[in-house]
């Protein structure tokens, strides 16, 4: 991974030599710690975060390239469950080191743009936010980035289509060509290919409203599909032609501006729907919901207020065949506490002088996700909601991050109360509940991670 960090560091010195006025080489660096693991794990135990790697931004007429690659370290007692009931963007992996204490991470950003007339083009390995929410139901940056490429046309001033393909990672071993890679010296293995194609429209029929329609589709054991690379094709009757061995969701979202102050937004996921039984207790109406308020200069002058519930049906998210769940790296392409599961947060952030702060309460419930679970939902037989059980998360958080007279360089303060129950929890009331308050520094250089 050294090596991967020189080969960076070395293109972008020679490029920068080319293009001095419309390129940009950074370093980049921080340290975060926490004296108590926050939210990150369930356990009452220090956590430093660090990396180091190099940012790169280019802007012509027509392309621009975001770039930013870091090796990330990681030191104390940490397990399978880091970040795992946490909104912080989850990680492509995590590897013990070899040679010290502590494990090891990456991090990758690397996003081309090209723009011509009305259409900007995209590729890359990077994230995306859909939606008017600080969660997102049907595409947020939970999981790892994931290789995509796509763009957005403004067909009119109030009109945009927005489509993507990406390339997920499954998870689930590729055993045919596992031989290929098992000898006396090592074994490797490949996961079977996993995949998203989407689009959607964005429209303003009035001033301050806008209407968000999204859909997707989950196809895997082919590397492409053309059939799903149409932008303006409905996927629902492809998936049907195709034998329907897709995933297929569908959503909306609409937010309406009051007095450009305050702003309204309503979101909407849907993974399966059988109409004629919406009325029945036994049904296949899988969805999810957000609402939410957003409020600026509330109280202080450029402060913002989110206030904002998010509600997940314990059906959606997993599909009949795994190899077509709508996740990455094990995490959910949606809303981040994946399935069964709801969040009601508060977020106040606002300014004085140089100092950001941020306010923060989240309360998050989570219910029993299963093979099982998933097979019962399926054959109509499934349980009531938390049923089988729950698990709860309060976390209650400040944090100062304050500029400094060194451009680039920022520091970072703060002291939150994370509250647990039922950690770890495989049947009704069996886990282990947590509290703890911890405090975090963080210096930062051009570049601030889990922000």
């Amino acid at each position: 991974m050294i090596s991967t960090t020189k080969y960076y560091f070395c293109l972008s010195l020679i490029l920068s030599f080319g293009f001095s006025e419309k390129l940009k080489v950074e370093p980049l660096l921080f340290t975060f710690h926490s004296s108590n693991g926050s939210d990150w794990i369930y356990d009452n135990s220090p956590i430093t975060t660090f990396g180091a790697g190099i940012g790169i931004d280019f802007n012509d007429q027509s392309w621009s390239i975001e770039a930013d690659y870091l090796q990330l370290g990681f030191l104390g007692n940490i397990g399978n469950e880091l970040y795992e009931f946490s909104s912080i963007k989850s990680l492509p992996y995590l590897d013990q080191s070899k040679d010290a204490d502590g494990y090891w991470s990456e991090y990758v950003k690397a996003k081309i743009t090209y723009e011509s007339n009305s259409i900007q083009y995209n590729f890359g390995i990077f994230d995306r936010h859909w939606g008017h929410g600080k969660s997102a139901l049907h595409i947020s940056r939970k999981p790892p980035s994931y290789p995509q490429l796509g763009f957005k046309w403004e067909i009119k001033s109030n009109l945009n289509l927005i489509y993507f393909h990406g390339f997920l990672n499954s998870g689930i071993s590729d055993s045919t060509r596992a031989i290929l890679y098992n000898n006396e010296i090592g074994k490797r293995s490949f996961n079977l290919t996993r995949n998203i194609a989407s689009h959607r429209i964005e429209w303003s029929p009035v001033k301050n409203l806008e209407l968000g329609v999204n859909e997707s589709v989950i196809y895997a054991s082919r590397d492409l599909d053309i059939h799903y690379m149409i932008p303006i094709a409905p996927f629902y009757p492809i998936e049907n032609y195709l034998g329907d061995t897709d995933n297929i969701q569908m959503g909306f979202d609409i937010s309406y501006v009051i007095y450009n102050k305050q702003k309204f937004y309503l979101g909407f996921f849907m993974d399966e729907i059988t109409p004629e039984w919406i009325f029945k207790s036994k049904n296949h109406n899988w969805f999810a919901w957000q609402i939410g308020f957003n409020s600026s200069d509330f109280i202080m002058n450029k402060a913002q207020l989110i206030l904002e519930y998010n509600w997940t049906d314990q059906r959606i998210y997993k599909h009949k065949y795994i190899i077509n769940d709508y996740y990455s790296h094990g995490q959910p392409l949606g809303f981040w506490a994946g399935p069964h599961s709801e969040e009601l947060l508060v977020n106040y952030l606002f300014s004085l002088g140089n100092n950001n702060i941020e306010i923060d309460y989240s309360y998050v419930k989570r219910g029993l996700v299963s093979d099982q679970a998933v097979d019962n939902n399926y054959n109509d037989t499934y349980n009531d909601r938390y049923s089988d059980g729950k698990q709860t998360r309060k976390l209650y958080s400040i944090r100062i991050t304050k500029g400094s007279k060194f451009n680039g360089l920022n520091y970072r303060v703060g002291i939150n109360q994370a509250v647990f129950d039922n950690l770890g929890f495989t049947s009704l009331d069996n886990g282990v509940n947590s509290n703890k308050i911890s405090l975090e520094f963080g210096v930062f250089y051009n570049f601030i991670y889990n922000e």
